[in-house]
């Protein structure tokens, strides 16, 4: 479907409020955070014939039944490289802690360290702040330059800062005991959010390789739905400062589809099985999708591309089978219209 004219329109947190959060607690943005002790991750073999290398996080995180690893981003931060998830907190009598992000420090690859920081929404509360869960999926994300986005499912998209990573004062309100918390900037939100044809954030990503380049103004990034049929659609979207609006979509007929990206013209969309079944990745252009069956961990989740390691990244779910890893971009490019274990659509 070309042309889809559907909008998200960007409404911004009270700069006052964030001001206040920032003098009631201690900035240290990225690069602080990377001076801070993390958790340790360990390299291991990851199950499936398309991963060329992975880790798995801690086993207090690689067994929890409460946090459930959803979106990845890759890049490098002042010549650091750099892996991010986002995770999902299930309810657990009844408490509700949102989401959070991981920054995974890949500079020792062996053993790489992590940290969590909780996603918070500030509110005043008397002369303190506190903080609300962001009570969203999380089921991609995008990390562009400072800017992190978060995908909202059919509340849009939530906006970030790196830089806003913050150390909370011990009185702070709503912390869950996190060490460092991120402050939402603006949420990118629908203008009629029960509109029927309104678009699932499932998941978001950047749009990468050929001409395609951030400007100072405005990302290309790319989305889909989440379903378990197959008439669930990708789309191409350009982001301002603004809003953030569909230039194409289309239904590449995958069902179950829980990550995309799009680099040098070509799709690429994990596919999962639930949590008994190895998970797919589908290669290709609209109308022309080639399937590769089982060839990801069970329980797939969203992926990212790293350009400048010809990688395509991704990570699963599943308590105990639960690993961030890494496919070789130039293989699955190529594979996509070749003849090898795959079922075309």
């Amino acid at each position: 479907m070309a042309g889809d004219p559907l909008e998200l329109h960007r409404a911004l947190t009270d700069s006052a409020l964030l001001h206040d959060v920032a003098a009631q607690s201690e900035t240290v943005g990225l690069s602080g955070l990377l001076t801070d002790r993390g958790h340790r991750a360990r390299r291991v073999r990851v199950p499936g014939s398309a991963v060329a290398e992975g880790f798995r996080w801690r086993l207090a995180d690689f067994w929890s039944s409460t946090w459930w690893p959803q979106g990845v981003a890759v890049g490098d931060h002042d010549g650091v490289p750099l892996a991010m998830a986002s995770w999902y907190a299930k309810p657990r009598r009844g408490r509700e802690m949102g989401a959070r992000i991981s920054v995974v420090d890949l500079r020792e690859p062996q053993r790489p360290t992590y940290h969590h920081v909780l996603l918070v929404s500030p509110r005043r509360e008397g002369h303190d702040i506190a903080f609300d869960p962001v009570r969203v999926h999380a089921g991609g994300i995008v990390w562009a330059g400072d800017r992190l986005f978060v995908a909202a499912t059919f509340g849009g998209i939530r906006e970030f800062r790196l830089s806003d990573i913050l150390r909370p004062l011990p009185r702070a309100r709503g912390t869950f005991g996190y060490r460092h918390v991120l402050p939402e900037r603006a949420r990118f939100v629908p203008p009629h959010i029960r509109a029927p044809e309104r678009m699932r954030y499932s998941f978001i990503s950047h749009e990468t390789g050929g001409d395609v380049a951030a400007t100072e103004h405005e990302l290309r990034l790319v989305t889909g739905e989440y379903g378990a049929h197959d008439h669930h659609r990708l789309a191409r979207l350009r982001v301002s400062d603004n809003r953030s609006i569909i230039d194409t979509s289309h239904i590449p007929g995958i069902p179950q589809m829980q990550g995309a990206v799009l680099h040098d013209g070509t799709w690429f969309v994990s596919a999962s099985r639930g949590d008994k079944r190895a998970g797919d990745l589908w290669v290709g252009t609209p109308g022309n999708m080639t399937r590769h069956a089982g060839v990801l961990p069970a329980g797939p989740e969203d992926l990212a591309v790293w350009p400048e390691r010809g990688q395509l990244w991704s990570l699963s779910e599943y308590p105990g089978r639960r690993w961030m890893f890494a496919l070789d971009l130039e293989r699955w490019a190529g594979a996509g219209f070749s003849g090898d274990n795959q079922f075309s659509r």
